[in-house]
């Protein structure tokens, strides 16, 4: 049979253990994470694949920006009525108005766009 002293010794340990856990992914998820913001592109109602990908060829080269490669299925027709996403974690404030611009040029197919993981 576990005495008082034991049980006191156990719970101490248990607490300590979660603390540690939540110190270690507070650190991990937040300090240590890099940038993640993402500028969110979204496309016109008929818009399509191929102004997605003209929005790629053009606003993606820029300096400080990646295009989020597109997940799912690769059919052109499933594709053009997602977003097209830019990786702008690390990029400076002109790297991100000259983003903006860019994607304001193309008002034809673009219906708005809005920043995701903005801390």
């Amino acid at each position: 049979m576990a005495t008082r002293r034991t049980n006191t010794l156990l719970i101490v340990l248990f607490a300590a253990l979660c603390l540690a856990a939540m110190l270690v992914t507070g650190v991990f998820n937040y300090l240590l994470a890099g940038d993640p913001r993402v500028l969110v592109v979204t496309m016109k109602q008929n818009a399509g694949q191929q102004a997605r990908v003209d929005l790629k060829r053009d606003c993606g080269s820029l300096p400080g920006v990646t295009v989020v490669a597109d997940q799912g299925d690769p059919d052109p027709r499933k594709q053009g009525r997602f977003p097209v996403r830019f990786k702008i974690g690390g990029a400076t404030p002109q790297q991100e108005a000259a983003l903006e611009e860019c994607v304001n040029r193309h008002t034809d197919t673009v219906r708005g766009q809005l920043t995701e993981g903005d801390r």
